[in-house]
């Protein structure tokens, strides 16, 4: 094509005079780096809308890792796809991510592995992964998948043995899978901060009324409702408890109160089903 492209250039400047010729336009060659991130591009910015707007956040993730987001891009994007319904493929994802030594920036790419030296983890490093292990339970939990859950959270623990989320999600998990004890070995003793505190405390009486200890249930379910009294998951473990102590009027106070609060809640949803049961069988323990 070349070699008839002058012929024909030499034909034109036979029939009308010496052609000036034109530079070639320059071959691109392919970039053996992405494009760097545009600069403002952050993993904050990325979450900060996540609960208003998960369309937003993922296309925002999916932009920032066509330039060179990397990980903490795929972690965007994997919250976003949970907030959008996605819980599989985001715990998917998010499991894999915890798994990915020296965060954020991982490790080089297939072809350039000697391209720069091994870094070793720095705890910064290990504790964000633990923090992504969290948020893929999390994720696997609401698939209805306690054992990937379990499983998730006992990876991050094995980064950050102290951290309370983690600790609070596996005993979570435990009692899904009928381990009651071993929730309530991870939660106690309490945490110190009085927030986490509290929801351990809602998780731990759930543990003792599988292992049919109420009253020690029900002293923890006390403590979290003198903090927070409107709080829905623990008005509703109360209500249980109440119904196993044959105390029927005070659960259905409770679980309507767990209702004409938060109405459209996964509480109230779950409120419902008690009081369904106990208009069926009002005696029921």
């Amino acid at each position: 094509m070349l070699a008839a492209g002058l012929a024909c250039g030499r034909a034109r400047a036979d029939e009308t005079g010496p052609v000036k010729e034109e530079a070639a336009p320059p071959i691109a060659t392919p970039s053996s780096t992405p494009p760097a991130a545009p600069q403002g591009w952050d993993f904050n910015h990325c979450t900060a809308t996540l609960a208003d707007d998960p369309d937003g956040a993922r296309d925002y993730a999916e932009d920032w890792r066509s330039h060179g987001g990397g990980l903490e891009a795929e972690q965007c994007a994997a919250l976003a796809q949970m907030e959008l319904g996605d819980v599989a493929t985001a715990a998917t994802t998010l499991d894999r991510l915890a798994h990915v030594p020296d965060w954020p920036d991982g490790p080089p790419p297939e072809g350039r592995r000697g391209s720069r030296q091994a870094v070793v983890e720095t705890p910064a490093s290990r504790l964000r992964r633990a923090s992504v292990a969290e948020a893929a339970a999390r994720a696997w939990q609401a698939d209805d998948s306690p054992k990937q859950a379990f499983d998730s959270a006992t990876y991050g623990l094995a980064l950050a043995p102290d951290d309370p989320a983690l600790k609070l999600v596996y005993a979570r998990v435990a009692v899904e899978l009928g381990q009651p004890q071993r929730a309530i070995d991870m939660l106690t003793p309490l945490p110190s901060a009085p927030g986490a505190r509290d929801e351990a405390l809602v998780a731990r009486a759930g543990a003792w009324r599988k292992l049919g200890r109420i009253d020690q249930g029900m002293a923890d379910i006390n403590a979290a409702l003198h903090d927070m009294p409107h709080n829905g998951a623990a008005l509703l473990e109360r209500g249980i408890l109440y119904q196993r102590q044959g105390q029927m009027e005070l659960a259905r106070a409770d679980w309507l109160d767990v209702v004409r609060q938060a109405p459209d809640s996964d509480e109230a949803d779950l409120a419902r089903q008690d009081l369904a049961l106990l208009e069926t069988d009002p005696e029921a323990p």
